[in-house]
């Protein structure tokens, strides 16, 4: 009876960590939140890989006990473990950034006076369309609705949606005049500035996807004028 149970047991639990299934997925940028396209999407100890299409966007085999290894230039090599419960993957890729020396820019007695850089910011970037959203639904039961798949395009639907609220954001931090101006008023290296820039996503996601211009601006200059006061005491 104990052999029968421990066989059972081990035939379920093989189970488990054979079962498959295809997971897809979406690789942005931590920062700017921009779809990541031609990332590498890796199983890792195996050959099965695939890489992101223009969108960020990626599908791949996995089992229960698989982890993700995702590489792309310029960015920091991310290993992720797969949960099989999980329909679609968002996957956040932090910028590398090479310390060669630390250099301190020394800002300017007027800096403190200088008004914030008036921006004429237009969205030149392309909508997110990594998913469609399904048809409208008549009065009959659409059974098609509930299924996993169906599931998985209206889930991408969703970040497709809040990456398009970010481009305004996107294209206030991308912008190198309000680098520059960040940069010379508080005297930060790179390495410093995109280290508090990532910890401004974390904590403020209401503003980066408000779309409002002044009110990004002005939570940005703030933040960053609050964590350098507390990192030099």
């Amino acid at each position: 009876m104990k052999r029968f149970l421990f066989l059972m047991l081990a035939l379920w639990g093989c189970q488990e960590a054979c079962a498959q299934k295809i997971l897809k997925g979406i690789v942005v940028d931590s920062i700017t939140l921009n779809a990541v396209p031609s990332a590498s999407v890796r199983v890792k100890g195996t050959t099965r890989g695939t890489i992101t299409n223009v969108n960020g966007v990626f599908s791949i085999k996995v089992a229960g006990n698989d982890t993700l290894i995702f590489t792309s230039v310029g960015y920091d090599e991310l290993h992720l473990p797969i949960y099989m419960d999980d329909e679609v993957m968002f996957v956040k890729l932090t910028q590398h950034v090479t310390m060669l020396k630390e250099v301190t820019i020394i800002g300017r007695p007027e800096a403190e006076k200088k008004e914030l850089p008036s921006l004429k910011l237009r969205s030149k970037s392309t909508p997110f369309s990594g998913a469609t959203p399904s048809s409208g639904f008549g009065a009959s039961v659409n059974l098609a609705y509930f299924s996993k798949e169906e599931k998985e395009k209206r889930k991408l639907v969703r970040i497709n949606r809040e990456l398009a609220q970010t481009q305004t954001y996107a294209e206030i931090v991308t912008n190198p005049q309000i680098k520059s101006e960040i940069q010379s008023r508080f005297s930060l290296s790179d390495s410093t500035y995109y280290s508090i820039l990532t910890h401004f996503n974390e904590r403020h996601q209401e503003v980066t996807h408000s779309g409002k211009q002044g009110e990004i601006l002005a939570a940005l200059f703030s933040f960053f004028e609050i964590e350098c006061r507390i990192r030099r005491h």
